[in-house]
């Protein structure tokens, strides 16, 4: 498991000499909460903090005003493009065709350019040209961060559980805190798709998602889901922004097979929730116990309200 520090250090690896300088300038107490840094082609880099988009100054201030902001210029943009995959590019097909990759320290470098179509495929992207754009997006682990979920919802024994949030709500960073506090005491099936919770690299979790956890690394959710219930036999099922059809066939087989599910999705509350079809099925079916409401910005991560299914807010 590696530390805060060491993830933000590892990010800024990537970067060329000139913008790291520019981001190391940065007082450590802000560039210690640094969630994104973003550069965009012959514009100015900058980063996002508490869910806010700072430009950087050549001296390391936040500032609104792209007046005095640091140029990101085309070198930039290639050199932390080919520093994010190695200078190998061809052997990272499948990233560059999904427009990321997981670098060190579980950091995520998105990107995105004039997208490359394969005629020989029916759908989906096949590469990236000319990139404009790369996000940075800084690896976070919060310790604790879900104390009050873990102790209201699972304080009695397993339930399943629904957690829903604006994106940026820091739905991500508790899931992955509540995997590694159940994993505990209970055997769980991690369904990692973007590898964003564990951020797995060579078959070990960059993060700490605990000692009884089997983790799943770049599965599609059906996939993950079917394969984790026929192999693993998992008393927990843990995955990441459900919504699709398939997504909602492998859980109710994991559902009907006894399976408890923790899951989220992107819902501002929990009556958007149920206007979303696939989300509104589950809840319909008793797939979830409890949904679980977290807030955004300074409330990033924060249990605004939870609402036991079928019964009354707790």
């Amino acid at each position: 498991m590696i530390k805060e520090n060491s993830k933000i250090d590892k990010a800024l690896e990537i970067l060329p000499e000139k913008l790291r300088i520019n981001v190391m300038r940065i007082p450590e107490i802000e560039r210690m909460r640094i969630q994104d840094i973003r550069l965009r082609l012959n514009k100015y880099l900058s980063v996002t903090v508490f869910d806010s988009e700072y430009f950087v100054t050549e001296s390391g201030v936040l500032t609104r005003n792209p007046e005095n902001a640091v140029k990101v210029i085309k070198s930039d943009i290639e050199n932390t493009f080919n520093t994010a995959f190695q200078n190998s590019i061809h052997s990272f097909k499948r990233e560059i065709s999904q427009g990321y990759i997981t670098i060190n320290g579980g950091n995520r470098v998105g990107f995105c350019g004039n997208a490359v179509f394969n005629p020989m495929r029916e759908y989906g992207v096949d590469s990236v040209k000319d990139i404009s754009s790369i996000n940075i997006r800084v690896a976070r682990e919060v310790n604790g961060c879900s104390f009050d979920i873990f102790t209201r919802v699972f304080g009695d024994g397993v339930k399943s559980l629904l957690i829903i949030g604006a994106p940026c709500s820091g739905k991500t960073t508790v899931l992955r805190d509540l995997c590694a506090n159940l994993s505990k005491y209970h055997r769980i099936s991690l369904i990692d798709e973007r590898n964003e919770i564990s951020s797995t690299i060579s078959g070990t979790p960059q993060n700490n998602v605990g000692n009884l956890t089997d983790v799943f690394c770049c599965y599609n959710k059906y996939d993950g889901i079917m394969t984790a219930v026929k192999v693993m036999s998992p008393e927990i099922l843990i995955c990441d922004e459900i919504g699709s059809k398939d997504d909602n066939k492998a859980l109710e087989y994991a559902v009907n097979s006894g399976v408890s599910l923790i899951a989220t999705a992107h819902c501002t509350d929990y009556e958007d929730a149920k206007k979303r079809i696939t989300v509104s099925k589950l809840l319909k079916e008793g797939a979830f116990d409890y949904v679980a409401v977290l807030g955004k910005g300074s409330m990033c991560g924060k249990l605004l309200k939870l609402i036991k299914v079928g019964g009354k807010n707790d």
